[in-house]
């Protein structure tokens, strides 16, 4: 699954950047968003581009897991309803 992967990279790179709760929700709003955008394939460059995207987005202060899945589906152009 490429969003551990990179919140580990992430972690080497920049210490402790996110808390443990932090990480429940990225980690949640990263599967909500490739559900609601139907990417099945978490290997899919898909998968990789929305778990950076989340990161991304959460280092900007958001730590809600459907508002920071909202923000990444909407990004992308789908209808997030």
């Amino acid at each position: 699954m490429p969003i551990h992967a990179l919140l580990e990279r992430e972690k080497a790179q920049e210490g402790a950047v996110f808390s443990p709760e932090d990480l429940k929700a990225i980690i949640a709003a990263y599967e909500l968003a490739l559900t609601r955008l139907k990417v099945d394939d978490r290997k899919a460059p898909m998968a990789t581009l929305v778990a950076k995207t989340v990161i991304e987005i959460a280092r900007e202060g958001e730590r809600d897991p459907r508002r920071l899945s909202e923000r990444v589906v909407r990004l992308y152009g789908i209808n997030p309803r």
